[in-house]
């Protein structure tokens, strides 16, 4: 019985002791779960705590952003302020800078200007030969020379031979054509009488011609040697009976090798050399022909307006050899230049006339123009090289610019 109380009492006690601990278990529990709700705001409190400062820092660095591209803007501003005011600067400078060239090119002008009038300068002659790109080159030439420079020129016509012995004679100054194939003479001058300076018109030839119209309708005529088979047709009322051949004018150089030429080839049966007196008739007398379709023979040299406008057909010649030429002549004229001369006299006294003209270049295509010009104008050769003057710009590049000025300003009289 006692046992059984103890058990009881025991089995009590550990019953007593489970719902201490339960009671015990709840109680921490509890603490713990007011502990959690307490600590809850505070975490709260620090996550925004820290989400304030991001944002600030991000504001802050958005200002300093915005701070940067305001002073980068700034220095643009003034970096380009800084440019402007330097390039006014630089144009300021520059334009004084090209005031006092203006003033100082001015001054050199009127100095030289008052040298021309103050010092009469002796003429300048120039060999007027005679045929017309001669004639207008020489005019061009003289104009340039008389208005650009302040020289009196003078012009003297002849033919080759009369004239070159005027240019050796000092009788004249300058000559624009030199042809050297036919003036051999050049080469027995005696040194220091004559200067060559350069050349004038880059296409030159010469030859004996037919129309293309006249050779497409014969095709075997070809050569010098066929004319005896096609002598009738050149036969005119006053040929006496021969080819009528168009030859050179008297005094031109041309004139003897042509004859030359006639006797080397056995032709003087064959052929009646004409002399048409002057250049100007002798393109008039091909291209009269040319227009109405009628058989043509003769002489005819390029650059010219026929040459250049007509469709000729050259013959064929022997080539020709440097001792053919100084033999019977029976063979092709020569490929030459063209050259300037000048009697060595002009040489100390005008030398700024003798650079001028050793840079001059006057063109086939120039001459040819102008000599177009002439022909569909019925106009002379004074008036073709002041067309020329007035309507081609080449010849400015050959003359210093204030030369050019003073030709312009006399050009600007001729109306």
């Amino acid at each position: 019985m006692g046992t059984n109380r103890l058990r009881r009492a025991g089995l009590a006690f550990a019953g007593l002791a489970a719902a201490v601990a339960i009671l015990g278990a709840a109680c921490s529990s509890d603490d713990e779960q007011q502990q959690s709700v307490a600590e809850q705001p505070q975490q709260e409190q620090q996550q925004q705590q820290m989400m304030q400062a991001e944002q600030q820092d991000q504001q802050q660095q958005v200002m300093q952003a915005e701070q940067q591209d305001h002073q980068q803007q700034q220095q643009a501003v003034a970096d380009a302020q800084q440019h402007d005011d330097q390039q006014e600067q630089q144009d300021h400078e520059q334009d004084q800078h090209d005031h006092e060239q203006d003033q100082q090119q001015q001054h050199q002008h009127q100095q030289q200007q008052q040298a021309m009038q103050e010092e009469p300068k002796d003429p300048i002659v120039f060999s007027d030969l005679n045929w017309l790109s001669s004639e207008v080159q020489t005019r061009v030439v003289a104009y340039i020379v008389e208005h650009g420079y302040g020289y009196p020129t003078e012009l003297v016509a002849g033919d080759t031979v009369s004239l070159w012995a005027g240019l050796t004679n000092n009788d004249t100054h300058v000559t624009l054509e030199i042809w050297p194939a036919q003036q051999p003479w050049i080469d027995d001058l005696d040194e220091g009488v004559i200067e060559l300076l350069g050349d004038s018109l880059d296409e030159n030839w010469e030859g004996w011609v037919v129309p293309q119209y006249v050779k497409d309708a014969n095709p075997d005529l070809v050569s010098v040697f066929d004319l005896p088979d096609y002598q009738d047709l050149f036969v005119t009322a006053d040929s006496r009976g021969k080819a009528r051949f168009v030859g050179c004018i008297a005094g031109w150089a041309c004139e003897l090798v042509n004859l030359n030429k006639v006797t080397a080839y056995g032709l003087e049966d064959v052929v009646d050399v004409v002399d048409p007196g002057s250049g100007a008739a002798l393109f008039a007398d091909l291209e009269g022909a040319y227009a109405r379709g009628d058989n043509w023979l003769g002489y005819i040299w390029g650059p010219t307006k026929p040459t250049a406008t007509l469709d000729l057909y050259r013959l064929e010649e022997p080539e020709w050899t440097e001792e053919c030429w100084n033999g019977d002549q029976g063979c092709a004229y020569p490929s030459s230049e063209v050259r300037i001369a000048v009697n060595t006299s002009l040489v100390d006294r005008a030398p700024d006339v003798i650079e001028f003209l050793r840079a001059w270049d006057y063109t086939a295509a120039e001459q040819i123009d102008t000599e177009i010009w002439m022909g569909d104008n019925d106009e002379t050769p004074d008036a073709g090289a002041i067309w020329y003057l007035q309507n081609q710009d080449a010849w400015k590049a050959r003359v210093p610019a204030d030369v050019a000025e003073r030709v312009v300003a006399a050009l600007a009289d001729e109306g």
